[in-house]
């Protein structure tokens, strides 16, 4: 469990500098561009990055799951790098050149401009493919502070590049810097290139399966979590309309990225457990990640949901207050969604992807069918109310599944204990906000509402004693000396 957390560490190290940089470029995008600008570049994104991972056919998850099995040493790990790239590498340039011709075409239809935004989309959707299949094995090797330091370099040039872009070229120069984010991890793979070995490595068929599996469940799981929405309400509504949904997604994309973040150890080290045949110690992890994991998201989650109606004028301007209930409440429903990393990592480890692979398919055809339904009626609200009944679903349905099929039980009082204390945080919160309006609302909110979420945790104890000592240890043996004393004084309290 320690080195997992030691992993996460590191992954939320640099996903809490991708979620600052991106929540900023939106806000810059948002106040620059209005709505409609707003609403073409967050489509165009969109549609880059799920190129990407459609076009990645499932190989980074291969190495993500694999590498760690080849002989321990660099020669037979990068030569498995290697040999599935030239696998990985051609789908990509496939779907990157139709980007770069869908914009040439539309040069001659609707002008440079547009002509611009899916040229850049298609350099994304290629920065954005090789940078994950980087990710996948720094990750795949434990080398997560790899992963960290390319991550504060794209963050770095992200923001004033979508400044200047935005200032000077539009919708296509924001779009810029979305494409200089992923360039550092793109350029990672050359520390794989030497030394390398490839005679004696295998793809085996059950290797080829799991990443095809893992594929259809990533893809699906796009649709169901990410934005697919967009396609609806443009289809229905205008552009301008797919920019207040793009608004009002945009902190319930940073809840799940950031579950992300936190759970991305969670899949090679569960797989390593299991291969190991620890089978106390993988249930205490699985159950302590999922605990721990919503004591940072729940009120994140319930605290933030109430918050919407006072942060989106603030962040966005006034001309976005239709983006409201939109994100209200999306980051309500953001927290099962954000919960199920856990449940999947457990699957994914198993290699339990056929049965995953199933549950995204039902759930993405709901998810279309109910789409269809109710966006041409209720625009972005209902696509808001489709996605959140999809997550509610989704994740009690994983829970049940791990506990059925995989044997992993979850402490469901110290759950219900954390949710209580998310509710008081939320209640607390939306009572200061009614009252006061504007900036001096969230200020005092926001930390009211933090001080009630504690005192809740402090009276009801929702950790086992077990859990506090395994983070004590890890926070001695990890955390820097000037921040071990506040730590270790922050986790006395919960005592």
């Amino acid at each position: 469990m320690q080195s997992i957390l030691n992993a996460s560490l590191f992954v939320s190290a640099s996903g809490i500098m991708s979620l600052v940089a991106g929540f900023v470029s939106s806000v810059v995008i948002a106040r620059l561009l209005g709505a409609e600008g707003t609403g073409l570049t967050a489509l165009a994104v969109w549609v880059a990055i799920t190129a990407a991972i459609i076009s990645s056919t499932g190989v980074p998850a291969i190495v993500l799951r694999y590498i760690s099995r080849q002989e321990n040493t660099a020669e037979a790990q990068n030569g498995l790098v290697n040999l599935l790239y030239r696998r990985f590498l051609w789908p990509v340039l496939l779907a990157s050149t139709l980007f770069l011709a869908y914009g040439v075409g539309d040069y001659f239809f609707e002008g440079l401009n547009n002509a611009l935004v899916w040229g850049i989309a298609g350099l994304i959707c290629f920065a954005y493919a090789q940078g994950h299949y980087v990710i996948a094995a720094d990750h795949g090797l434990g080398h997560f502070h790899k992963t960290a330091q390319k991550t504060a370099w794209g963050c770095a040039l992200q923001i004033p590049v979508t400044i200047a872009g935005a200032v000077f070229f539009g919708p296509a120069g924001a779009m810029a810097g979305y494409l200089c984010r992923y360039l550092p991890q793109a350029f990672g793979l050359s520390a794989y290139k030497h030394p390398s070995r490839t005679e004696g490595i295998e793809i085996t068929p059950q290797m080829v399966r799991y990443g095809q599996s893992n594929w259809l469940t990533i893809v699906l799981d796009t649709l169901v979590k990410t934005r697919v929405e967009f396609l609806f309400i443009g289809f229905f509504f205008t552009v301008t309309e797919v920019g207040y949904f793009a608004v009002g997604v945009t902190f319930s994309s940073l809840i799940l990225q950031l579950s992300l973040y936190l759970a991305a150890g969670l899949t090679p080290g569960f797989g390593k457990l299991h291969d190991d045949h620890a089978r106390e110690d993988l249930q205490l992890s699985y159950d302590r990640a999922l605990r721990w994991l919503s004591l940072l998201l729940v009120p994140v989650s319930l605290g933030g949901a109430a918050v919407m109606p006072a942060l989106i004028p603030l962040a966005f301007g006034q001309d976005f207050a239709a983006a409201i209930p939109i994100g209200t409440l999306l980051v309500l429903f953001a927290l099962p969604q954000a919960l199920s990393a856990v449940m999947l990592s457990a699957m994914l480890a198993f290699e339990h992807d056929r049965p995953l692979l199933l549950i995204n398919i039902v759930f993405a055809g709901i998810l279309v069918i109910l789409n269809l339904v109710l966006v041409p009626v209720y625009g972005g609200v209902g696509a808001a109310i489709v996605r959140g009944l999809i997550g509610v679903f989704a994740f009690a349905f994983m829970l049940t599944y791990c506990h059925k099929a995989l044997g992993l039980s979850v402490n469901l009082v110290a759950m219900a204990k954390l949710l209580v204390s998310g509710v008081a945080c939320a209640a607390t919160a939306s009572i200061i906000v009614f009252f006061i309006d504007g900036l001096p609302g969230l200020l005092l909110a926001i930390p009211g509402a933090a001080f009630v979420y504690l005192a809740f945790l402090r009276l009801i104890k929702p950790f086992p004693r077990n859990d506090l000592n395994a983070l004590g240890r890890l926070i001695s043996d990890k955390f820097p000396c000037r921040v071990q004393p506040v730590a270790l004084r922050a986790l006395a309290f919960l005592q």
